[in-house]
């Protein structure tokens, strides 16, 4: 067991190291690789579709991806059949995503799913369905944690979307759990669908009604500002207002008063912001790949957040600091020899031990990998989910990108100003809710994170005790030896 003395001495030994515009002053990123950071079209669009249980999530998702036609009118007769003769015939559309036998034989989406489809003429759209559940609120974390822009699905039935977003004594709804996750995790916009208008036949009055309680919320709480919201009224058992393309099949009661966007309009019209100056390769694995026989041996996959990847290129697989090569590279099975900033890859790799490569790891630039760390420094912003306060000594479990590991909290350093960032006082005894704080976190084993200024995707980090989510921020230091 580690002594108060032992600690001390290995801090003293750490040096901070916080944000530094000139930390990859000597890297120098290929022809391709610049082409793609100042590409103005952006890339791929990854889509997370977040809220409460129960709001038609796979559902709408399923016709979004039947819409846009990555899936046939074979393969969703299959699930019509499939559903039928499992006594869930209204889940045919949900099981375009939800392919796992244990989430048909449950009903509800357990893991993350991913599905990839064309977006419009030059652009992919990578959809991220996560689960709604109190229960699996870590694994959307982790499909947030990879998304440019963000789909809240409400229950727009009477009494549904009170529930989802409730927010009394021993009920939360995950509707605000989920829309300050979209906010911390950095999402750049967020298109909230009304779903199940078909329940309320399409009136405008309930539309309206759950609209400016959700936009108050998202603009005052949350932090989203007014263009970075759209709403949109959708049936998804029935179809409605998905595609441009069935625009003239509006029922009457819809018709005659929206005239905003379809679903797919408003994914088309997100806009992925600039990417800056190119940096060096970061790629966090959000799965490991075992049976693809074309990837080999070791294989993983995740979302390339910053650099590039090529067939042939040395890199580090980091916390581990193993060294391998890549073997190939894959988007949605098909292979390419480069693959830029925001595509969604599978890699397979060589001259290294499947062993090395874990979910939460991050291949890494070879000359400029990143630091690993076990002492990192936040700054937080606590939920109204927080009852017990922060303390020294806090137990919390922390979540940044892929990665989710146990951590103390080891030091209160200050409690700040939400808006300035001014501390308002310094070393205070305890956080409380809905305050801002810098917070110094030893977690329990080494963990790949760069602080915000060097990189704003891995830098993102949730805190969560007893299933619920206490704080969210950006790590602002990290210490290394």
């Amino acid at each position: 067991m580690e002594t108060t003395e032992t600690l001390v001495k290995e801090f003293a030994a750490k040096t901070r190291v916080g944000g530094d515009a000139t930390a990859f002053a000597g890297y120098e990123a290929s022809s391709a690789e610049r082409a793609a950071y100042t590409s103005p079209e952006g890339g791929d669009v990854h889509v997370v579709i977040l809220g409460h249980v129960d709001a038609g999530k796979s559902t709408l998702s399923g016709r979004l991806m039947y819409a846009l036609k990555a899936v046939d009118d074979r393969a969703m007769h299959k699930n019509v059949r499939d559903s039928k003769a499992s006594g869930k015939s209204s889940f045919a559309w949900a099981w375009v995503m939800d392919c796992r036998p244990e989430e048909r034989e449950r009903g509800v989406t357990i893991d993350v799913s991913m599905k990839r489809c064309v977006l419009d003429g030059h652009r992919q759209l990578v959809v991220l369905d996560a689960p709604g559940h109190k229960d699996f609120v870590p694994n959307a974390i982790s499909g947030a944690s990879q998304a440019d822009a963000g789909v809240l699905v409400i229950d727009g039935a009477m009494g549904g979307f009170e529930n989802g977003f409730a927010a009394t004594p021993g009920h939360t709804g995950q509707t605000r759990e989920h829309a300050r996750l979209a906010r911390a995790l950095g999402l750049h916009s967020l298109i909230v669908v009304i779903n199940k208008m078909d329940c309320v036949e399409y009136g405008e009055e309930r539309f309206r009604f759950v609209v400016d309680a959700l936009q108050n919320f998202l603009i005052d709480d949350v932090g989203f500002s007014q263009e970075q919201l759209t709403f949109v009224p959708v049936s998804g058992i029935e179809g409605t207002n998905i595609s441009p393309d069935d625009a003239a099949a509006l029922p009457d009661a819809l018709a005659s008063w929206y005239r905003g966007p379809t679903l797919v309009d408003a994914l088309r019209a997100v806009k992925i912001p600039s990417r800056g100056a190119p940096k060096p390769l970061r790629m966090p694995i959000a799965d490991i790949i075992t049976e693809v026989r074309s990837l080999g041996g070791a294989a993983c996959g995740g979302k390339i957040e910053a650099g590039s990847l090529m067939k042939g290129q040395k890199l580090l697989v980091m916390p581990a600091n193993v060294s391998a090569t890549v073997k190939c590279v894959e988007v949605d099975g098909i292979a390419v020899d480069f693959a830029p900033i925001g595509t969604s890859v599978d890699v397979g790799l060589s001259d290294v031990d499947s062993r090395h490569l874990e979910v939460g790891s991050v291949l890494c630039h070879a000359s400029h990998p990143i630091t690993p760390t076990d002492e990192i420094e936040v700054r937080v912003l606590t939920t109204d989910m927080l009852r017990v306060p922060l303390l020294k000594g806090s137990r919390v479990v922390l979540h940044s990108h892929m990665l989710a590991c146990d951590a103390t909290i080891e030091e209160l350093v200050a409690q700040v100003d939400t808006v300035t960032g001014d501390v308002v006082k310094a070393s205070p005894r305890c956080i409380t809710r809905e305050q801002s704080a810098i917070l110094r976190i030893r977690t329990s084993r080494n963990i790949c994170v760069e602080p915000v200024e060097i990189s704003p995707t891995l830098s993102r980090v949730t805190l969560r005790m007893n299933g619920k989510t206490m704080a969210l921020g950006v790590v602002t230091a990290i210490w290394r030896s």
